[in-house]
């Protein structure tokens, strides 16, 4: 915690949660994420929305243009942020999305 932030102390914590988790080769995707979309988000919701996303069967609404160079795993990133402030999230949203199979095609 920052020398300021004296008076959050009692509702921020400087430890981070970890869990260490053996991955499988199920193992499709990794959500990273602060609490701003968890707070509105719920795990399953989040693993469809990047399923799907994934699969090229759902993008942004809002995207204007289309960014042909982007990967899906950014696209599922920034439709779950776009979600959370969607459904009223009052905290920080930070998203990443890791995709852990190689794509179809791609050389072992």
């Amino acid at each position: 915690m920052d020398a300021g932030d004296h008076h959050l102390r009692p509702y921020v914590i400087s430890k981070p949660e970890v869990t260490v988790t053996k991955r499988s080769n199920n193992d499709e995707f990794l959500i990273l994420a602060s609490d701003g979309l968890w707070d509105v988000i719920s795990n399953e919701v989040a693993c469809q929305i990047v399923k799907r996303c994934l699969e090229g069967r759902l993008r942004r609404k809002s995207l204007e243009m289309e960014v042909e160079n982007e990967s899906r795993a950014a696209e599922a990133a920034a439709v779950l942020a776009e979600l959370a402030m969607a459904r009223g999230s009052k905290d920080n949203i930070s998203v990443i999305v890791v995709e852990l199979r190689k794509p179809r095609g791609f050389p072992s």
